[in-house]
């Protein structure tokens, strides 16, 4: 029931052409994103490799026919068939498929790795949506207030009740404000343009109004077992240890000689010539092959695997240190954005829109200059998108965080 719920939900939201929450265009970002649907085929690949790992030898079928002259000498014709197979000795094909297999859940393990970093992007990828979208909307508010002043400007100058620069100077401000405008509603549908690309194509018109700001806190050492425990990539290098391994058991393998099983049958006619007659007569043979592996006396493969397995079991430990700094990393951004947000805080933002609102109405009532207000207008305009950079930077780094420990949610 769960599932239908959620194509659904999927299908209305391809319908209206919006993504409500941030939850809702991840899962769209999972179903239809490009990039990780071209992806999925590794996996199918590898799979229908393992597959064709488990096909056995062919063996070989032979015929042959002699004519010995027999019109002219009477020497009679014959037919030969023949059948014979390889087995190996060193169970190459069980040593085959064990490589593919792994070679399989390595692909898989990619795959899901491929996914931490594409909802690492995607997570930042709203982050920034909201963020240029209330920096829009606070443009916009800002002027639609600036607007309103230069028309009443050029009603007083019309009227004499100020002078004709002024109104001149408040109509240059409202213009100029409304190039940021323009700008921010560029930079907003730049934004939902990326979010579209990264839900497969899905058309967004808006998002929601607020996102989540995750304020947590937690043990390092935790996050860092964390990580080594979930990791994919960390499991695809410990997969690429044992894969390894089965690579040298596969060289090995393929050194031991092949048993070649042979099995005949001949049929002549008879010989008809006087010199030397014979009777039609059948024949069966029954052989073995085995080849002479002087090639076995060169160990250089053999070699070149025990060393890639050493080179794994490096190269997995290095992992481990690399994940453990990632993730301590990830986390003193984390604690930093949070500090950053916490620190500008709501009641500044409020003093600051109480001095811009003052000094507008001081404005309108002739008591202080267009400057004054304007001054206003730029310190709030700062903090509050001061305030609104804290918060997305708290959710950016976040996401950051949870692709560092590999997991969705903590």
């Amino acid at each position: 029931m769960k599932k239908y719920f959620s194509l659904l939900l999927s299908s209305l939201l391809c319908v209206t052409g919006m993504a409500q929450t941030l939850e809702s265009f991840l899962s769209e970002v999972e179903r239809s994103n490009a990039a990780y649907i071209a992806e999925k085929y590794n996996v199918e690949i590898a799979e229908a490799q393992a597959v064709a790992a488990k096909v056995f030898n062919d063996p070989e079928f032979s015929a042959e026919f002699s004519d010995n002259q027999d019109r002219r000498l009477m020497m009679g014709r014959s037919m030969d068939l023949g059948l014979s197979y390889n087995f190996n000795l060193g169970n190459a094909r069980k040593a085959r498929i064990a490589v593919a297999k792994e070679e399989a859940e390595i692909t898989k393990a990619l795959l899901e790795d491929y996914f931490r970093t594409l909802r690492r992007e995607a997570i930042e990828a709203w982050a920034n949506a909201w963020q240029t979208h209330s920096i829009l909307s606070l443009k916009k508010s800002s002027s639609e207030s600036m607007d309103a002043i230069a028309v009443s400007d050029s009603l007083k100058a019309a009227l004499g009740e100020i002078g004709r620069v002024d109104a001149l100077e408040s109509s240059i401000e409202s213009k100029a404000m409304k190039g940021d405008l323009i700008q921010a509603e560029s930079e907003y549908s730049n934004a939902l343009t990326t979010l579209s690309y990264l839900a497969g194509g899905m058309a967004f018109s808006n998002i929601q109004d607020n996102i989540v700001t995750p304020i947590k806190e937690y043990p390092i050492d935790y996050l860092v077992a964390l990580a080594q425990d979930n990791r994919a990539d960390i499991r695809a290098a410990y997969l690429s240890k044992s894969l390894s391994e089965k690579n040298l058991a596969l060289i090995k393998a393929q050194r031991a000689p092949d048993l070649g099983v042979n099995m005949g049958y001949s049929y002549n006619t008879e010989v008809r010539n006087e010199i030397a007659p014979a009777p039609m007569f059948r024949g069966v043979t029954v052989g073995v092959s085995i080849p002479l592996k002087f090639s076995s006396a060169n160990k250089g493969e053999r070699v070149a695997a025990e060393k890639a397995i050493l080179q794994a079991e490096a190269a997995y430990e290095a992992a481990l240190k690399q994940i453990e700094s990632e993730v301590k990393m990830a986390y003193s951004s984390y604690r930093a954005a949070v500090k950053t947000y916490e620190n500008d805080s709501d009641e500044t933002l409020a003093q600051a829109r109480t001095i811009m609102e003052s000094s507008k109405e001081a404005y309108t009532k002739g008591d202080s200059s267009l400057l004054d207000y304007l001054l206003a207008v730029q310190v709030f305009n700062d903090i509050a998108e001061s305030c609104i950079s804290a918060k997305a930077s708290v959710l950016s780094k976040w996401a950051a965080l949870l692709e560092a420990v590999g997991v969705e949610s903590i």
